[in-house]
C-alpha cells in the first residue's frame, strides 16, 4: 500500500465477510476471489478502494437481486452495519455511540468513518439539534450504502424517528439530510 493509496481497512472488509454470512460457499466467493478477496487466506491490512466498490456491488446483488441497486445497497449497508458491529473493532465503536448519543454521533462521522478508511471526508452541518446535513467527499457509485451506515449507525444511539436521505450527489461525492 502506498502512503497516497485510497483503501478501505481489512476489519471493514471484516464487517463485509459477517453480512455475506450463509451466501459464500456458492458462487460468490468465486467472484469475491476474482475482485481480489480470497476467503481461503487471512484478510489483507487493507484493499483498494475499487476492490472494496465491486465487493459491495457483489454482495448487494447477491443477496438483494429482485431490488434496484440503489435500494440492495441501503439494505446491504443495513446488514453490513449489524454485522460490523460483532466485530471487535465494531463493538467498541458501538459502545462508544450509545454513551454519545445522535448529535454527537453524527459530529464525529468524521473520526468514525476514518477508522474504515483512508480516504472519507464528512463535513457535517448542524441545522438545529436534531436536523443534520452530511457531505461525504466519497459516497461511492450507491450513496445509498453510506447513508445507510449513517443512518443504522445514529439508531444504535437510540434516536427515534430517525430520517436519512440523499439529498444531492455530484460525481463520487453525496449529501445527506438526517432528522428525528
Amino acid at each position: 500500500m502506498s502512503p497516497q493509496e485510497e483503501v478501505v481497512f481489512g476489519h471493514t472488509v471484516e464487517g463485509l465477510i459477517v453480512a455475506l454470512q450463509g451466501h459464500l460457499e456458492g458462487p460468490l466467493r468465486a467472484k469475491l476471489k476474482a475482485v481480489g478477496l480470497d476467503l481461503d487466506r487471512k484478510l489483507e491490512p487493507a484493499y483498494p478502494k475499487a476492490q472494496w466498490y465491486q465487493m459491495l456491488a457483489l454482495g448487494s446483488e447477491t443477496l438483494f437481486p429482485e431490488l434496484p441497486a440503489s435500494r440492495a445497497h441501503w439494505h446491504l449497508g443495513e446488514r453490513f452495519i449489524s454485522a460490523y458491529f460483532s466485530t471487535n473493532m465494531g463493538r467498541a465503536l458501538q459502545g462508544v455511540l450509545k454513551l454519545v448519543g445522535p448529535a454527537r454521533t453524527l459530529e464525529r462521522t468524521t473520526r468514525n468513518m476514518a477508522s474504515g478508511s483512508n480516504y472519507i471526508q464528512v463535513d457535517v452541518e448542524r441545522l438545529a439539534p436534531s436536523d443534520y446535513r452530511l457531505k461525504v467527499n466519497d459516497a461511492g457509485t450507491h450513496p445509498e450504502f453510506f447513508g445507510a451506515l449513517c443512518h443504522f449507525g445514529t439508531l444504535t444511539t437510540g434516536v427515534k424517528n430517525l430520517t436519512t436521505v440523499v439529498e444531492s450527489r455530484e460525481g463520487i461525492s453525496a449529501t445527506y439530510r438526517m432528522r428525528w
